[in-house]
């Protein structure tokens, strides 16, 4: 047995496998999806509704959000998964974002060793929903 396998409880490995089969079945962004949704409500007030930077709190922030359309191209046309990963649970430092320790989000996408497995397998199930999300409207 893997040491991952004897680390996740056999509820928390149903938890990822479900949210991998949801990440890549077909349809999954649609408008109505999970990481749509938590976009929306977390997001979309500076990255806008689609994604561009132009949510209703803009106008009144410098530098203005990043356009998250552009990702992938600001990579080389790759998307940086793990890299988005670490921005949006603030292990890596963005700037608009508040310090690491403190994100803007508070404790919602903060992973912390002192959590219940449960608390953990839903952290990072919801930045793996962003994340894809986010890799879903990539412009070419």
């Amino acid at each position: 047995m893997t040491a991952i396998r004897k680390w996740m409880t056999r509820g928390a490995r149903l938890v990822v496998i479900g949210l991998g089969l949801l990440l890549w079945a077909p349809g999954a962004h649609a408008a109505d999806s999970p990481g749509r949704m938590l976009y929306v409500k977390y997001c979309g007030a500076c990255h806008g509704p689609n994604g561009k930077g132009d949510g209703v709190v803009a106008t009144f922030m410098t530098p203005k959000p990043t356009d998250l359309t552009q990702i992938a191209k600001g990579h080389g046309g790759t998307f940086p998964t793990m890299e988005v990963m670490q921005g949006i649970d603030g292990t890596k430092t963005v700037r608009a974002h508040g310090e690491p320790t403190m994100p803007v989000w508070g404790e919602l996408f903060k992973d912390d060793v002192s959590y219940g497995m449960d608390q953990r397998t839903a952290i990072v199930g919801r930045v793996m929903l962003l994340t894809e999300y986010l890799r879903s409207i990539q412009e070419k």
